[in-house]
């Protein structure tokens, strides 16, 4: 395995720290070391760049293949495989730096001349005021040579312009007041020494807005218009009029919409004119004048919003031919940390696919983690491997991506977790490092400072809740990723090394069906909630070849989300007004800006997970699940195999105990034929006693909300499903978050373990029987 050693030249990192937590450094004596892998799913004979960020001056390093990562009583033996591959690194901070903006590296600044005058224009709805720091929404101003312009929104939402004079910088400030999510046009006249600022605000409907306001001013020296800097969108580079930043601050919290730059004078003329409706899709800006001063976008700020002309005509944008024209801007954004690697790996050839970490321990002090990534099935084929796995489970890295460093802890914001009874936060130091990080991005269930919802969400940083040992800080227990691992580690005893296969969300997406169509059967993960299109369709064609399916989980398919080939790293989920969500995205704002596409959830699109799993999700809850309890049908001939080594007196309730409680927790899902569950889906168990900490999701609701808690509704519920399908596979579903908790209980020493196995033994036993090809 060959390891690259990248260089470490960097600052002591020892200073004494001073800012508290929830800022960007660790506060003073806290330790840390956390760090990320890139890209985050590789091949064998791929290489990876780790990079770290560690407080301390050294840090070791070993890689590992993860096999089960929970410690603690009852839980299973804790296993990982040494590949072979240590060493050590110098130790230094690093830091993301959020805030998305746009940037034209060449606006025609070197274009205007001294007797030019300058005209600016735009559309501006700002949805945050008191900042902290100024917003800035258009600049080109240079503060080392005093050239250029801003404009600038104050803590008090009142507009100002920062305009060079070759000398110093002018402050023209204004009491030209903006409204809160609402549009208004700036317009900015320079001419020599005269300033004009002009606002009118855009009436919604009949609302009565403001009159227009306008200032005149005339400064002391002629305004220097050309500038050196690029014209920037929603960030600057400067700290203040007199500090320059090597890197964009200062950003604004809001949208814009149709900026536009224009010479005026003896020759006059368009310097750009931007088009925020075209390119939607990419992180291209264009300029739509015929200098084609073309830019681009950083950080990932929300594309397919409504803008200032929008008029409830349609809702979609891509079709509708006005009223799309606006991005929103965020300055807690982020798409790439953009860390410095600190080596690189190559992923050994005779790698097998699975959970991987980077494991690095600072040698200052006991911090430590395991940087979690994965590696994909071999490209070999069977004849060079030798070997075929006939089984494969399927990571949900769409859903790690979707909860990737969730602040719902954060009572502060309206997307935190409300739950009956309350949530006590459980303050491990994977909680403890997520709480203190707020510069490594948000999840798909925050909100952001300016309490929009996020859009995005990316694999270019750290995501600490992506750890093996990770216990839930709200439900206090293993969830998505850890409890993923309790199955390997089932798997890795059953099947031994190399006897199964790991795939991703993500080769699923981007392979279909090739990625699994070797395999017999396919296993689900715990929660996978965030299918595309594309690996939905895999999951069908797959099941079209004879393939049987196991789903394990729970609140499964649920999400539409959306990611794209030149930016994998990305997924992108807008959510409606149904759901189990922590906010919804206004109406005229829920089709995917990656690809078009309508998001929301799979059952409002008419692709409800009953149709092929037999069973889709209703309820929520937080206190211990419940075991099942079996039906007369499980106990019949046809089902014999399901009882292989489980004494007749653990037959009739199947996991009784688990990290959650019994089998049945979390989030689950139940059979409804109405829903598309096929009709010769058989019932073989269904949960039974859930109190009232749990409640059915909103659309199982049709009147107003009445007896929806554990108690009093039918609805709240765990079905497990089996059914054979017309190509000779089969599909067993046990729609449960909490089943591979149970699963994992006193060293998989159970009848949900053994039920599981006698499932999976079955479907191999009987091998792909296709009668159709995808």
């Amino acid at each position: 395995m060959d390891i690259t050693l990248g260089a470490n030249e960097h600052p002591d990192p020892h200073a004494e720290h001073t800012v508290e937590v929830g800022t960007k450094l660790p506060p003073a004596k806290v330790t840390e070391i956390i760090g990320y892998v890139e890209p985050w799913i590789a091949s064998p004979g791929e290489k990876v760049d780790v990079k770290v960020s560690c407080t301390g001056s050294n840090f070791k390093y070993r890689l590992i293949r993860l096999i089960q990562g929970l410690t603690g009583p009852n839980a299973p033996p804790h296993a990982e495989e040494d590949m072979g591959v240590s060493g050590t690194s110098k130790g230094r901070f690093q830091e993301g730096y959020p805030g998305s903006y746009g940037i034209v590296e060449s606006w025609g600044a070197s274009t205007i001349s001294p007797e030019d005058g300058l005209e600016v224009s735009t559309y501006v709805e700002p949805h945050l005021f008191s900042a902290g720091h100024p917003q800035v929404m258009l600049s080109t101003l240079d503060v080392e040579r005093n050239s250029g312009f801003a404009i600038v929104l104050n803590n008090e939402g009142k507009v100002e312009v920062l305009l060079g004079n070759g000398e110093s910088v002018d402050t023209i400030a204004t009491d030209v007041q903006l409204r809160l999510r609402r549009w208004a046009k700036i317009e900015l006249r320079v001419s020599g020494k005269d300033v004009a600022i002009k606002l009118n605000h855009i009436n919604m409907l009949l609302e009565k807005a403001p009159s227009p306001s306008s200032v005149d001013k005339t400064l002391s020296k002629p305004a220097v218009l050309s500038s050196s800097s690029p014209l920037l969108f929603a960030a600057a580079f400067f700290k203040d009029q007199s500090t320059p930043s090597t890197r964009p601050t200062n950003f604004y919290n809001g949208r814009l919409d149709s900026p536009m730059i224009r010479i005026t004078g003896p020759h006059a003329r368009t310097l750009a004119c931007y088009d925020f409706s075209k390119g939607i899709s990419t992180d291209d800006i264009f300029d739509a004048s015929r200098q084609k001063r073309h830019g681009y976008l950083v950080g990932a700020p929300t594309r397919a919003v409504k803008g200032w002309n929008w008029d409830g005509s349609e809702p979609d944008w891509t079709k509708a031919k006005f009223g799309y024209g606006a991005i929103h801007f965020h300055e807690d954004d982020l798409d790439d940390a953009g860390w410095e690697t600190d080596f690189s790996i190559t992923i050994p050839e005779d790698a097998v696919s699975g959970a991987y970490a980077v494991e690095v321990k600072d040698q200052d002090s006991d911090s430590q983690d395991a940087i979690t990534f994965f590696v994909r099935p071999s490209n070999k084929s069977v004849a060079e491997t030798k070997t075929k796995p006939r089984a494969a489970i399927i990571l949900s890295t769409f859903t790690y991506l979707a909860y990737a460093n969730e602040h719902m802890y954060d009572e502060s914001k309206p997307t935190h977790m409300e739950v009956a009874g309350g949530v006590q936060v459980r303050e491990d130091e994977d909680w403890k490092r997520m709480a203190r990080r707020h510069d490594l991005g948000l999840s798909l269930y925050d909100a952001h400072r300016d309490l929009s919802g996020n859009v995005f969400s990316t694999a270019k940083r750290p995501i600490l809740n992506v750890r093996p040992g990770y216990v839930h800080w709200g439900i206090h227990r293993p969830r998505e990723f850890s409890a993923d691992l309790l199955m390997i580690g089932y798997l890795e005893q059953k099947l031994g090394k190399g006897g199964y296969d790991v795939v991703t969300d993500h080769d699923l997406h981007l392979k279909g069906v090739a990625a699994i169509e070797q395999y017999d059967v396919v296993m689900s993960g715990c929660h996978p909630e965030y299918p595309s299109l594309e690996s939905l369709n895999a999951y069908t064609a797959f099941a079209a070849m004879g393939g049987s399916i196991m789903y394990l989980g729970g609140n499964g398919y649920y999400w539409t989300s959306v990611t794209d080939p030149k930016r994998p790293h990305r997924i992108e989920v807008r959510r409606g007004d149904q759901g189990c969500r922590s906010f919804s995205l206004p109406a005229g704002e829920r089709i995917h800006s990656l690809n078009g596409a309508q998001g929301g959830l799979w059952r409002s699109r008419g692709r409800t997970p009953n149709l092929l799993f037999g069973i889709g999700s209703c309820a929520f809850g937080t206190s211990d699940g419940v075991p099942y309890k079996t039906t007369e049908a499980a106990h019949t001939d046809d089902f014999s195999w399901l009882w292989t080594d489980i004494a007749k007196e653990d037959r009739e309730l199947i996991g009784k105990k688990g990290f959650g409680g019994g089998a049945s927790g979390d989030e689950i899902d139940r059979m409804d034929f109405d829903l598309g569950t096929p009709s010769n889906a058989v019932l073989l168990a269904t949960s039974t006693g859930h109190d009232d900490t749990f409640g059915v999701f909103n659309e199982e609701v049709m009147f107003p909300m009445v007896n929806t808690l554990g108690t009093s509704c039918d609805k709240v519920r765990s079905d497990m499903v089996y059914y054979e399908t017309s190509t000779g596979g089969a599909v067993f579903s046990v729609g449960s978050i909490n089943w591979y908790g149970s699963l994992g209980w006193d060293g998989y020493k159970n009848n949900c373990a053994a039920l599981t196995w006698n499932v999976l033994n079955e479907f191999l036993s009987r091998g792909k029987r296709g009668l159709l090809k995808a």
